[in-house]
């Protein structure tokens, strides 16, 4: 059972549904850390060219911190989204991916210079691109997302000769909603079909969806395996389409092609993948990466899904039984690992089940969202709603004091 291979939260009757926002500690972690301090110890300068092999010690495989992203990339990353190795990289975070594609000096050229997103992506993406805007002479095309989900007809017609990038949430970081596959694979055969790329952003799909990058046929592919993934922060990934020569202007000394020759001007890394490191890479977090990467891969992906619809649809039944407004998909092609409901008060309701050792999460202060993964049981979504009911029938949650700021984290 999944539940046994990771810590589960104090006391023993605590129930964590907040893996959108951070996953679980796989019970390895420890251990990768330990090796991290006895590698630093044992080989210092040295690591950076060999290391024990931690992550694949049956493999023989030769592995040191200079390239520990790319391996850890081609074993862990690629099969996780189906793709071939050799096209996928860890990464510091999200924001440092976007900045390298749309730095990218192939990517803008003349009247092709528009990108097309929804006003739903993530700040890391909307931020970024507007900061961007100026500089690169960017048109911008961000439309609204209704409280139904992704206008897809909306994003299809934009699409034109102008059409540089488009970029998606695979799912609603607010709602939970997950584009349906043929709409991403759509998108992308007209995008591409006018000299244009795609790009999904899929940090909330892990565990969501079993599609593969190359079934879905898209040119990137980022995220980050702090959630469902359990991979704490520092540990964002990108999957870089074959064949797609993009060279970001943000590279640095790591992603050079002669990094010991130290020459004066810059020379792009043959593979691409590599031209999407820049300074010294952060090596500490990569030692616990993969381990909760490596425990839904030994379940295997289409037993993850099954589970979280299982469970999600435990979550709707529920929630409609008890008149509660569900801003989630019900149709299991749209629906993803987070759950999210409608209700007033939220932020308080939230804090209230946090006092009964219930961890979810408030956004807007109405929505309330909980995402049920491989290491919660049936038993501990229904404790959940019998307090959320009992809560919203006795008005126990108004007895919480107001949220003086929304956050930081929740």
């Amino acid at each position: 059972m999944l539940r046994d291979r990771y810590f589960l939260p104090s006391p023993k009757h605590a129930v964590e549904l907040r893996a959108f926002t951070h996953g679980l500690m796989p019970r390895t972690v420890p251990q990768m850390m330990n090796h991290f301090v006895e590698d630093w110890q044992n080989f210092g300068v040295d690591a950076w060219n060999h290391i024990p092999n931690h992550w694949r010690p049956e493999s023989g495989e030769h592995v040191g911190w200079w390239t520990l992203p790319e391996y850890l990339g081609d074993h862990f990353i690629a099969p996780l989204l189906g793709a071939p190795k050799g096209t996928c990289i860890l990464q510091p975070n999200v924001h440092w991916t976007v900045q390298c594609i749309l730095s990218s000096r192939e990517l803008f050229s003349g009247t092709r210079n528009k990108i097309i997103l929804t006003d739903g992506e993530f700040p890391s993406v909307l931020h970024s691109v507007y900061q961007w805007a100026d500089l690169l002479n960017i048109e911008i095309e961000c439309i609204p997302v209704a409280s139904e989900g992704v206008p897809k007809q909306q994003i299809l017609s934009a699409i034109d000769h102008r059409t540089a990038l488009i970029i998606l949430s695979h799912v609603g970081f607010t709602t939970g909603r997950k584009l349906p596959d043929s709409f991403i694979y759509e998108a992308g055969k007209k995008a591409h079909a006018q000299g244009g790329l795609l790009a999904i952003d899929g940090y909330h799909s892990i565990g969501a969806s079993t599609a593969t990058v190359q079934d879905l046929d898209v040119d990137l592919y980022f995220g980050g395996l702090l959630k469902e993934g359990s991979g704490s922060s520092g540990n964002a990934f990108v999957y870089i389409k074959s064949g797609l020569d993009i060279t970001p202007r943000t590279t640095g000394w790591f992603g050079d092609g002669k990094p010991f020759e130290f020459n004066a001007k810059p020379d792009p890394h043959p593979e691409v993948r590599a031209r999407f490191k820049g300074g010294t890479s952060a090596i500490a977090s990569l030692y616990h990466a993969v381990e909760g990467v490596r425990l839904l891969l030994s379940a295997g992906l289409d037993s993850i899904r099954k589970d979280s619809l299982s469970k999600t649809n435990f979550c709707i039944d529920r929630a409609q039984k008890a008149g509660i407004k569900i801003c989630s998909s019900l149709t299991e092609e749209e629906r993803s690992a987070m759950f999210v409901m409608s209700l007033p008060q939220a932020h308080q309701l939230s804090e209230y089940l946090k006092s009964k050792h219930i961890y979810t999460d408030s956004r807007k202060g109405t929505l309330l969202r909980i995402a049920p993964f491989v290491w919660n049981t049936e038993d501990e979504l229904e404790h959940t709603f019998n307090h959320i009911e009992d809560a919203l029938r006795k008005n126990l949650h108004l007895e919480m004091p107001p949220p003086i700021t929304m956050g930081p984290v929740t």
